[in-house]
């Protein structure tokens, strides 16, 4: 499992699979839930619950101060630790 930490870029990453005609996309079992409106959004963790809801840990992201493409609906989201992955930070650029 990976950890996280506020303060840390996150991406979200819903699960995903073929529906019924084969095109890939986020899971039929998830695409009714508010989290799937947010898959590859790009944010901030501000905050940790450790217990959350029925014991998952729940991760606060913050998607205001990143420019993601797709239009998200709200500003702030909940999310388990399956739902988000590390974002690699661009190195600094080698002055030589």
């Amino acid at each position: 499992m990976a950890w996280f930490e506020v303060g840390d870029d996150v991406r979200v990453t819903m699960p995903h699979a073929a529906n019924k005609r084969g095109v890939m996309g986020v899971h039929v079992m998830y695409t009714t839930s508010p989290e799937a409106k947010f898959d590859g959004a790009v944010g901030t963790i501000t905050d940790i619950d450790p217990t959350g809801t029925h014991g998952i840990a729940l991760y606060l992201v913050d998607f205001r101060d990143h420019e993601n493409r797709g239009a998200i609906p709200w500003a702030v989201q909940w999310f388990r630790e399956d739902w988000i992955r590390h974002v690699a930070k661009p190195e600094a650029a080698k002055t030589t």
